[in-house]
């Protein structure tokens, strides 16, 4: 992704994270929840150690009948291991219970999707 591989050049070296060691199968677990519980998501996975938000996605849904349906929502990527899986799913449902829970990826096809050449790192 152009956009992201810009961004990254640009970001300062101390917010910069260390590559990941080969051994690590890090997993990326899909959210999606109003934008205003967005926050709430975040400071709920601040506890899990090794996770943290890969990606957000506001979503506007245009043609919405009632004012909840209006309400923006945001498509979180939370990036993971499998060994912190269960830890996240209940900070998830406890700081956030109508949570959407979408799928769950590993890094590689996460690339893959997102579009990035460095899928096979």
């Amino acid at each position: 992704m152009a956009c992201t591989d810009h961004y990254d050049r640009q970001m300062p070296t101390f917010g910069r994270r260390l590559p990941v060691p080969a051994d690590v199968h890090l997993q990326v677990l899909h959210v999606t929840v109003r934008c205003a519980d967005a926050w709430k998501v975040r400071q709920a996975i601040a506890g899990c150690a090794g996770v943290g938000v890969v990606r957000c996605q506001i979503m506007v849904r245009e043609h919405s009948a009632t004012a909840e349906s209006i309400a923006p929502r945001v498509h979180l990527m939370i990036g993971l291991s499998p060994s912190s899986y269960v830890a996240v799913l209940q900070a998830l449902m406890q700081a956030v219970p109508s949570a959407e829970l979408g799928f769950l990826v590993t890094w590689p096809e996460h690339l893959r999707r997102r579009g990035s050449g460095r899928a096979a790192s």
